[in-house]
Parts: structure tokens; sequence; C-alpha cells
């Protein structure tokens, strides 16, 4: 009897500790260290890295763009993401497939496209990200096409150094585009 206690004990012990290892920690939830409106903040500070995204790819794919620039503008649109090797919605294509973030820059080059951005509406936040919605109008030879997508946003706090010091920064992240 005491065997089956202990043993009872331990796995429940055991599953408890597992469980709480697959939530995140509180120190890196955004509602925990966010009130309502600063989060509502964030998100339409989040809007603006959209807007950049998109008129990076603008400048991007001009033709008059020279290649130094387009070598800044790809590092610059990067630097928004949380990885390099995110998915987003190949807009190029009648399918409307995802593909890597490096191949649409690439597909892009030198089209000419232009991108309009608006009705934005943020989702209900997660633990380190939430989703904004958003309307975009992408224009190539005076051809306008209609999207919604869904564009994850992913604020977490990352290490920062300055000088000799650290410091905790919280950091907005552009992540996978999707459609609806």
């Amino acid at each position: 009897m005491i065997r089956r206690s202990f043993l009872f004990m331990f796995l429940l012990f055991t599953f408890s500790l597992f469980g709480q290892n697959a939530n995140t920690p509180a120190s890196t939830a955004i509602k925990a260290n966010f009130t309502s409106a600063s989060v509502k903040a964030y998100q339409e500070s989040a809007t603006l890295k959209i807007e950049d995204y998109y008129q990076y790819l603008t400048l991007l794919s001009n033709e008059s763009t020279t290649e130094t620039l387009k070598t800044e503008i790809k590092s610059s649109i990067f630097r928004l993401f949380e990885s390099e090797k995110v998915m987003v919605i190949d807009f190029t294509s009648t399918e409307k497939n995802t593909i890597l973030l490096s191949d649409l820059i690439d597909k892009i080059a030198n089209k000419n496209y232009t991108f309009t951005v608006s009705n934005y509406e943020s989702s209900i936040v997660a633990s380190d990200y939430w989703t904004t919605q958003y309307q975009l109008i992408v224009t190539q030879n005076k051809i306008p096409m209609e999207f919604q997508y869904f564009q994850k946003i992913v604020f977490k706090p990352i290490m920062k150094t300055f000088g000799s010091s650290k410091k905790e920064v919280w950091t907005l992240f552009l992540g996978e585009i999707t459609l609806p």
C-alpha cells in the first residue's frame, strides 16, 4: 500500500513538473508584464512595422533602386522578422501558396510592385504573440490585387548589451503571414 502511494505521488509530482514546463513562464508572457492599454499601444506600433515591411518591398521591387541600396533594404527587412526563414504568402502566384521570405524577395526584384495596407485588426494576445489582420492592395502595371492577410506579431524579451551592461528589452518582430 505504501509503495502504491509512493508511486502515485511520484507520478503526480513528475507530471506536474512536466505540465509546468509546457507553459510559457510568466516572465515572458505578455499579459503578465503589460497592461491592456500598453499591449494596445504595442499592437499599434506593430502596424508601423508591417507598413515598413511593405514600403521596403516597394523599394526593393523598384527597377531604379541601386543594387547597393537593395542589399541594405534586404537586411532591413530581415531585421523586422523574428527569423529569416519565415513563411509568407506568395502574392505573385495565382495559387497564393506560402514561400520563404527570402524567395519572395528574390521573386519581386525589379518588378515595380506597390503596396497599400489598411484596415488593421489585432486579435487576442497569446503568451508571446498576437495576430494582426489587414487588407493589402498589391499593384503592378496599374493592376491592383486585393488580399486579406493574417500577420503573426511576436513580442518577447531579448537580452541586449549596452556598453558593458546587459538589459532585457521587449521587442516586436514580424512573423509568418497567412490567409484567413
